[in-house]
């Protein structure tokens, strides 16, 4: 009886131990946990799902870990057929342009929508970025969506606007500032690794109590960055060089650290802090000019004053551009290049008032408010790269 048994569960065993080197039909897939699934049983139980689902019933709190794993087991069944096995659509990559393209076309149906739709858009993401920021924190979605934003608009610009009513130089500046931006955020992005600290391990014995998040001073230092101080970075375990913060989200620390960036996937800090603003500089002055060359084009423009021989133009009366479809869009577009540059501009004055003062966004939370000699020297040192 038990050599029968033994039997059974080698034969067993021999039969999954050969489903599993099966190779995979165009519906199947390995999920999160290395188990065979099918992309048909997507709508099968989520023991997170069902949790969270009973505690929101409850009244009781949601736990982070059932957010992650709601977010990680949704991610993992989306996926489509194909040879060799299902591929995953990840929802970083799909849902900014999804979501951007649909509002947009929404917006554009009439004036409430337009109203509800960019009231809407930055409640929507300042919702996820918190969401996020907390369940998946190296998330990309922040950083498609402002890629796709950019390529929306210069595919409207070139396809929507009528181009016979604008000066070819006025197309080339506004493709040439777009591709600045474009340029100086890939560079950015490319150089934030160049920010990180790769030295040696300190002793733990070296090392005094204080806060897990922050950089605890070895040796004296002055306000200067030419100091040779050190720092001990109680979360890498590393020494690491003055002004030098630890990042959460990029697990590592940077150098004159400013700020983690979403919009960008990265931290702004010494090596990349220059591309950053140049960025954010080229992006305003084109959406600037996007909006204006838009809106006067689809509204009825009267002209302001003239700067070397071009007569600059303000939009009069916009209040028959919801009657053609493609207006309103072209319309729609020029308010949601405005409501951009808004946020843009407002990180630009901010990052103006710190470099002047000698000072980065991180030091400025923690409350080290010192400033570090005049105004034209810090933006020396900025210019400088030090």
């Amino acid at each position: 009886m038990q050599l029968q048994s033994a039997n059974v569960k080698d034969y067993f065993s021999q039969t999954s131990a050969e489903a599993d080197t099966d190779p995979l039909c165009c519906c199947e897939y390995r999920d999160r946990n290395d188990d065979r699934n099918h992309i048909l049983a997507c709508c099968c139980n989520c023991v997170d799902a069902d949790e969270s689902f009973d505690s929101f019933i409850s009244g009781r709190p949601i736990s982070v870990e059932k957010q992650r794993g709601m977010l990680l087991t949704f991610q993992d069944r989306l996926r489509i057929p194909w040879r060799g096995g299902a591929k995953q659509i990840t929802v970083d990559n799909v849902l900014p342009v999804v979501l951007l393209v649909s509002l947009q076309l929404l917006a554009a149906l009439d004036f409430y929508c337009s109203l509800v739709i960019f009231t809407f858009i930055p409640v929507l993401l300042a919702y996820l970025k918190r969401f996020l920021g907390r369940v998946l924190p190296k998330t990309k979605f922040f950083s498609l969506w402002l890629f796709w934003s950019g390529i929306y608009l210069l595919i409207l610009f070139e396809s929507t606007v009528p181009l016979l009513e604008l000066l070819p130089e006025e197309n080339a500046a506004f493709v040439l500032l777009m591709s600045l931006s474009f340029f100086c955020f890939y560079k950015t992005n490319q150089k934030a690794t160049l920010n990180y600290v790769n030295q040696t391990p300190y002793k733990e014995e070296q090392l005094a109590n204080g806060d897990s998040q922050t950089a605890i001073l070895i040796s004296d230092r002055e306000d200067s960055d030419e100091g040779d101080g050190r720092l001990a970075c109680q979360t890498c375990r590393r020494y690491v060089p003055p002004r030098t913060y630890h990042c959460k989200v990029c697990a590592t620390c940077i150098v004159k650290q400013d700020h983690h960036s979403v919009w960008l996937n990265c931290c702004v800090g010494r090596a990349n802090h220059r591309f950053f603003l140049v960025g954010c500089f080229c992006s305003l002055l084109a959406l600037w000019l996007f909006a204006n060359l838009s809106l006067t084009s689809v509204c009825h423009p009267t002209p302001i004053f003239t700067l070397f021989g071009v007569t600059v133009m303000l939009p009069d009366d916009c209040t028959d551009i919801y009657f053609q479809y493609d207006v309103a869009l072209c319309f729609t577009g020029a308010v949601y290049a405005l409501l951009m540059s808004l946020f843009i501009l407002i990180s630009l004055l901010k990052q103006s008032c710190l470099i002047s003062r000698g000072l980065t966004g991180t030091e400025w939370q923690r409350g080290e408010h010192i400033n570090r000699r005049n105004c034209l020297f810090n933006w020396k040192l900025f210019c400088m790269g030090q």
